[in-house]
């Protein structure tokens, strides 16, 4: 894991956010660490954390545990109709190259 991405994993019984994203449902609601939430398999799964994008081209990521079977992982958010926010972002602002990154 990259120092990176160390430094924006999450742990915690907050919102699962970093310094400037956050993880929302479809409906732009913040998602919680331990909120369980549906796979496009209709399957159940306990969000643990998760590591922001690091790039334009990235989703990002989440982790935690199959409900059914208990085993765990990390997926793209979009495996749970998720995805992640970032908050410089004005509305309708678009910013490209590095400085969407700084």
């Amino acid at each position: 894991m990259s120092e990176h991405d160390e430094e924006n994993r999450f742990n915690t019984t907050q919102e699962i956010s970093s310094k400037s994203w956050r993880l929302q449902d479809a409906d732009g609601n913040p998602v919680v660490v331990g909120q369980n939430v549906m796979s496009f398999r209709s399957e159940e799964f306990k969000l643990v954390g998760g590591i922001p994008p690091h790039k334009p081209a990235s989703s990002g990521k989440v982790y935690g545990v199959w409900i059914e079977s208990g085993n765990d992982g990390t997926y793209y958010p979009t495996v749970f109709n998720l995805k992640w926010v970032d908050l410089n972002l004005e509305v309708g602002e678009v910013l490209i190259g590095e400085e969407a990154y700084l």
